[in-house]
């Protein structure tokens, strides 16, 4: 059986069978504005949800991480990619409304090095890594020592985004 797969935000990455969600794309298969909640699904939906360059331009980061939990099935994948909080990218494109780090979304994870218990959406991180703008390889040996390069490398090496592999815990 085929996996269920939301496609939020999809812009103009559309994903042939999987639901695509936007409110401005050309081509979607749900038009939505992912800043109002509820989103227009059921709880428990989805095995796989992907968010490629969304989350950064929506007003409430807890608001969606809730509404990913509550319309993924438990133990569902969620892939997301950010801009890093250094990168050019972030900057560039005027709708983007904050740029994000290794730790950033710990805040919604039983193991975070995050203080503060801010939210009762949990997700398991199965894996992070920052992507490149070129040069695969060095920024594989980035991801290895994170806090070395959020807090100092970044500030000489340009970054790019920030790939998050999820799973959602009921």
């Amino acid at each position: 059986m085929n996996p269920s797969i939301l496609n939020l935000g999809c812009g103009e990455d559309y994903v042939e069978g999987a639901t695509n969600v936007d409110f401005y794309a050309e081509r979607t298969d749900v038009r939505h504005d992912l800043n109002c909640a509820p989103y227009p699904f059921l709880d428990d939906s989805f095995d796989i949800i992907r968010c490629m360059n969304v989350i950064e331009h929506l007003d409430d980061v807890f608001q969606t991480m809730a509404e990913i939990h509550r319309i993924g099935k438990p133990g569902g994948l969620v892939e997301i990619r950010v801009p890093h909080f250094r990168s050019a990218c972030l900057y560039e494109d005027i709708t983007h409304k904050r740029g994000f780090a290794w730790r950033t979304l710990d805040v919604f994870c039983e193991k975070g090095t995050i203080y503060g218990n801010y939210s009762s959406t949990l997700f398991a991180i199965e894996s992070r890594r920052y992507t490149p703008y070129k040069l695969r390889w060095l920024y594989d040996l980035l991801s290895k020592a994170p806090m070395i390069t959020d807090n100092l490398l970044s500030k000489y090496i340009p970054m790019a985004s920030i790939y998050f592999r999820l799973r959602i815990i009921k």
